[in-house]
This record gives structure tokens, sequence and C-alpha cells, in this order.
């Protein structure tokens, strides 16, 4: 069981990106009527006046719509997606000691992660296919949809201060998309146990009128782990501590990296630690990703 604490991405640190960042026209002192967007500071503005002349840091006149697509894979939301056709190639300057890194909500075929020093070069390069068949027979072989892998984790990156990362999503002819980047330390917090149960949080609405006809609307959903972790006795303090620091904090969790069921990009609910002897203790987590 291993957790990664984000690095913030500033715009300092997204040192190049293929994404343009031409959603709307950059803001400019001036007048805007009614319904006019545009860009300030990577997020997009809709003007909520007509002949507005305010600073989009005026709520009273300006909408925050959200980030733009360049930069929605970096706003702490899964859902929200930054596209590019073919591909999305992106370089981060942490900054900092880092030796992980985690995609969610992906749509392509691979993603490439390397590690670039300045003064050794290329340190590292890993290849991910996004390609997952999950057949078990001839017949799903042939006929069934090509399944695709949208949540992984790099857990082998050399710790590196000065080298920067550089990730490439790569679709083919399609349009490449990412939800969330993260990069960071990876920290262990103990040994994920069978018996991990995982599942959805649904929001979608379904109503049924007294004549019995039913109506669905479809809406988010996000993921959810309980996780059962077998710690070290002497690790639990240490684990227990650092639980309580990164409380409202979301972070990647990962249960096991080869099961994607259990990477999750969210917050911890609860915890609880047992002390069940004097070597092995247990701990219960539950987890909720955010949206």
């Amino acid at each position: 069981m291993r957790l990664i604490k984000p690095v913030e991405i500033t715009p300092a640190k997204l040192t190049n990106s293929n994404v343009p960042e031409t959603d709307y026209p950059a803001w400019v002192a001036g007048s805007y009527a009614l319904g006019d967007r545009r860009i300030k500071d990577h997020h997009i503005y809709e003007s909520l006046a007509a002949a507005n002349t305010a600073d989009p840091s005026d709520a009273t006149k300006w909408l925050d719509v959200g980030f733009t697509n360049r930069w929605r894979m970096f706003d702490s939301k899964v859902e929200s997606l930054t596209t590019n056709p073919g591909t999305i190639v992106f370089t981060i300057k942490p900054g900092a000691v880092v030796n992980s890194s985690a995609l969610f909500n992906l749509k392509g075929k691979s993603v490439t992660v390397s590690m670039v020093d300045p003064g050794e070069g290329e340190v590292y390069r890993k290849q991910i296919s996004l390609v997952d068949a999950g057949v078990t027979n001839w017949f799903d072989w042939f006929f069934e949809p090509i399944g695709r892998r949208t949540d992984l984790v790099v857990l082998d990156m050399p710790a590196y201060g000065s080298a920067s990362i550089v990730v490439t999503i790569d679709a083919g002819p399609e349009v490449a998309a990412a939800g969330h980047f993260v990069v960071g330390a990876v920290k262990q917090l103990g040994t994920a146990l069978y018996g991990t149960s995982v599942g959805i949080n649904d929001y979608s609405r379904k109503t049924t009128d007294d004549f019995g006809n039913t109506v669905v609307i479809q809406r988010s959903f996000s993921n959810r782990a309980e996780f059962d972790v077998a710690l070290d006795t002497s690790e639990v303090t240490r684990v227990r501590r650092l639980l309580a620091e990164l409380r409202a904090t979301p972070l990647v969790w990962i249960g096991e990296e080869t099961y994607e069921a259990t990477i999750l990009f969210g917050f911890y609910k609860d915890f609880q630690i047992v002390f069940s002897g004097p070597s092995v203790s247990d701990c219960s987590i539950t987890v909720e990703g955010v949206i």
C-alpha cells in the first residue's frame, strides 16, 4: 500500500506543452459584452454583464468557468479533460526530488514517461501500453471491443531533483485525452491485503412516479475503495502521524499497481488502526475518489 503526495504544477514548472492555449482570446483591458469569454492566468472567464470593463478578478462581473484545455489535467479534477488530436506531449520540471507519477482518465493507445537531466541526458524511459484486451476465450478475442486502461502509475523512476519529466500520450489518429497528472515522491504505508474492496459512488438520479415510470438522469461517478492493510506494529505511530498530516489532501492511493481498480486519486474518508499483535497490526482506510 503506497501513496503519492502531488507536487503542485505551476506555470513555471510546465515548461513545454503541445496543447495550444487558444480556447478563447486573452483578456485585455476593454469593454466586453454579456457572455463574452476570455482567458487570464490559464482560466476561462465569462462576462456576466454588458459593457463590462471590470477585471476578471471581480466575481460579480466575471464567472470563472475553469481552466483552459492545456491546464485541465493539472486542476485536481479527474473528469475535466485535456484533449489534443493525436498526441499530448508535455514537460514538467518539478523542482523537487520525485520518483513516481500517475495519470488518470486517459484516452489513448500508449503512454511514454521519460526523465531528462541537464548534465546526464535521458536517465529514464518507460512506455506503457493502454490496450487491455481482457479476454478469456477466442470469441471475445475476435468480437469484443478492445478495452483500454484509463489509470496508471509509474513507481520506478529514479530520484532526481534536477531532471525534467517528459510525458507523451499517444492516441494515433484519434484524440488523446488526460484527466489528471500527478508527480511526486511515493510513500510506503504497509501491505494491501486480499479483502480490499473497490466500487463507485454513482451520482446519477433515478426517480419513479406513482405509475411506475422510471426516469434516469445519468451523472458523474467517483471511485471508492476500502483498503485492508497490514502494518509493522513498530510503524503504527509513523503511519498514523502521516495520515493525520495528509487529511483533506488529495493523494494518489495505490493498493497494488498491477490492479488498476486499486489506483485512485482522492481523499481518505477515515482510517482505523488496530494493534493486532507485537509484530503486525491491522489498518483499514476508506478512500473516496474525486470526480
